[in-house]
C-alpha cells in the first residue's frame, strides 16, 4: 500500500513508510512472478500445438503413402 496523503502525521503509524515499501515490495514480486509463469506458459502452449501439428501431418504423410503404395 502507498503512504496516505489524507491522514494527518499525527494519525499515521509510525512504521507507515516501511510498512508501505513492504507491501510494494511484495506486490511487485508477485507481479513479476505472474508474468514469468504467464511467459513460460505461452511458450509451452506454442511448443504443444507445434508437437501436434507434427503429428497429425505425419499421420497425414503417412496415410497417403498407403494409398500411393496400393
Amino acid at each position: 500500500m502507498k503512504k496516505s496523503k489524507k491522514a494527518s502525521a499525527r494519525v499515521t503509524a509510525p512504521n507507515e513508510e516501511a510498512s508501505a515499501a513492504a507491501a510494494e515490495a511484495k506486490t511487485a514480486s508477485r507481479r513479476k512472478a505472474a508474468r514469468s509463469s504467464a511467459i513460460e506458459n505461452v511458450a509451452r502452449r506454442q511448443f504443444q500445438a507445434a508437437a501436434t501439428q507434427g503429428h497429425a501431418r505425419a499421420r497425414g504423410q503417412r496415410q497417403q503413402a498407403k494409398r500411393d503404395a496400393r
